[in-house]
């Protein structure tokens, strides 16, 4: 197999199409003929060139916007993958967070309702303590109502038992009419 050697090509420019002479032959081409073609040859090769070189101006024109529009999208796609880790964080901070309120007002209600069983568990004590002491109080009255009853009239002593314990009493106070009346 032979290698083929890759060589670049000469390149042929406008000013050496037109400036292009050739040698004189018996039989030749008639040497105006050759000229004019050679002139718009070489003008149309000049617009070629013209436009090859407009073109690969344009090309890295569009390669250049192509890759600013790259680095937008670069830009763009970590802007969204942040803008979605963003969310993502907030969601689950603010699902951490209900969470958090959540346990909280659990707590909260139990040490309430805690505190209101206690409320409720300590007035039944003291109801039951009223209760208790009513029921002594009333029976050490009607022990002493029934003792009294039982006495004959006799032994009932009208007078008190202390002198502190008597009181004056104070006289009728007549009613205004009767004063009315004595004047």
């Amino acid at each position: 197999m032979a290698v083929v050697a890759m060589t670049t090509p000469v390149r042929l420019t406008p000013i050496d199409i037109t400036n292009k002479r050739f040698r004189r032959a018996l039989r030749g081409y008639r040497t105006s003929e050759v000229d004019e073609f050679l002139a718009e040859v070489g003008a149309d090769y000049e617009a070629v060139v013209l436009e090859n070189a407009r073109l690969r101006e344009q090309v890295a024109q569009m390669e250049q916007e192509l890759n600013r529009y790259r680095s937008m999208e670069e830009a763009m796609k970590e802007a969204l993958v942040l803008a979605q880790r963003t969310a993502d964080e907030l969601r689950a901070t603010a699902h951490q967070e209900a969470e958090i309120l959540r346990a909280q007002a659990e707590m909260q209600i139990r040490q309430q309702f805690e505190q209101q069983r206690k409320a409720i568990a300590d007035l039944q004590v003291a109801r039951q303590r009223f209760a208790i002491e009513l029921r002594s109080a009333l029976n050490g009255m009607l022990e002493f109502v029934e003792r009294y009853l039982s006495l004959p009239p006799a032994e009932i002593d009208t007078e008190p038992a202390c002198p502190e314990e008597k009181t004056e009493r104070p006289e009728p106070e007549q009613s205004h009419v009767e004063q009315s009346a004595s004047v």
